[in-house]
């Protein structure tokens, strides 16, 4: 075979592989960025995959609600709320991010399906402070967002797309498995187990401690309010029937010995009144916390780190949006926030993190 032959025997190799891998790649589908999932198709939503995964479940399933938030709602069962709540929920969640991204989340979903019933959101304090269009993250595959035919090439050529995301639908089928339900979908604590141990592995106290608590300053009232007014609020005007479910996640005592080792507990506990003062006039917003729960959050084993609570505990906060408890009014909001304030300042976290702080 002379060399020109052989190039040519190469590059149709080449391009017969390409086309097969490809066209496997949009056949199958695996982040649904094409079709909705085929008929008698089983497909794996591999956990850590959301950013690729969340936009085609968004747009190709069918339901009425959505589960939209952090990581703090990853163990939460969609079957659950919807035997609650009577809807059929998609949960799509991101580890880790800001309320901007939260909200395009959000905005996402009701786009895609504008009579979506309602939102059940996390509103978590450590991103209350992050105004503005902020992500924490940058590998997010924009190809798979939008509408420009031209870049899918990065998903319909991608080597490691078709090695690790479309083969796997293959043989996830040849195995005899089933699509991932929503309930398990993104769900950590099998890999991640819940108990003070793995608190305390992961958290590392602050050595010296604030000599008083910060102000909530007249920029850090400003900094909430853009915050909650362009990531929240905005989206919740413009869809007058859907009911939005907000809550504020129980992090473990934990995370408040750290904030108020660094001075910033009463700051975070203001900025929790300042969003219930601009969130509970809309009526199409119901707005819970459970930081007062303080027989779970003094109670480590019910964590996996400061903040991550196991499924346990998503299934208790559920039941109680469900029964109304733990609900914010204009009445109560005040009140119930500053008792949280004056427990956890007062609270004994020596007693808990002194052992730990020796070692």
């Amino acid at each position: 075979m002379n060399s020109r032959r052989f190039v040519q025997v190469v590059l149709g190799g080449t391009v017969a592989a390409l086309v097969l891998a490809g066209g496997a790649t949009i056949v199958l589908d695996p982040f649904f960025h094409y079709h909705k999932a085929l008929d008698g198709v089983e497909y794996p939503l591999v956990d850590g995959m959301e950013r690729y995964l969340n936009d085609g479940i968004i747009k190709t399933y069918d339901y009425d609600a959505a589960i939209v938030g952090t990581s703090m709602m990853q163990n939460f069962k969609a079957s659950q709320f919807d035997r609650l709540f009577g809807t059929k929920s998609i949960k799509v969640t991101y580890t880790g991010e800001t309320y901007y991204v939260i909200d395009q989340e959000v905005r996402k979903v009701l786009s895609a399906n504008p009579d979506t019933k309602c939102i059940f959101r996390c509103l978590d304090y450590n991103k209350i402070f992050q105004a503005g269009e902020v992500r924490n993250y940058d590998d997010y595959p924009e190809y798979l967002y939008d509408d420009d035919i031209f870049n899918d090439v990065n998903y319909v050529l991608n080597k490691e797309i078709f090695l690790d995301s479309t083969l796997p639908v293959i043989k996830y089928n040849i195995d005899g498995k089933k699509t991932t339900s929503m309930d398990a979908y993104s769900y950590w604590e099998w890999e991640h187990p819940v108990g003070k141990e793995h608190v305390l592995e992961a958290y590392e106290r602050p050595e010296t401690k604030a000599g008083e608590q910060k102000a909530f300053t007249e920029e850090d009232a400003k900094t909430v309010t853009d915050n909650v007014t362009e990531n929240v609020i905005r989206t919740v005007e413009e869809n007058p029937d859907t009911m939005f479910y907000f809550y504020t996640p129980p992090y473990s005592v934990a995370f408040w010995d750290e904030a108020e080792r660094n001075g910033d507990l009463v700051r975070y506990f203001e900025a929790e009144k300042l969003q219930a003062e601009l969130l509970l006039p809309y009526d199409n917003v119901k707005l819970y916390t459970f930081t007062d729960h303080y027989d779970i959050t003094e109670n480590l084993d019910n964590y996996m780190d400061p903040t991550h609570y196991g499924s346990k505990i998503s299934d208790q906060i559920i039941d109680w949006i469900y029964e109304g408890k733990g609900l914010l009014t204009e009445e109560n909001y005040r009140e119930k926030i500053q008792e949280m304030e004056d427990f956890y300042l007062s609270f004994d976290y020596d007693s808990i993190f002194g052992d730990a702080e020796e070692e």
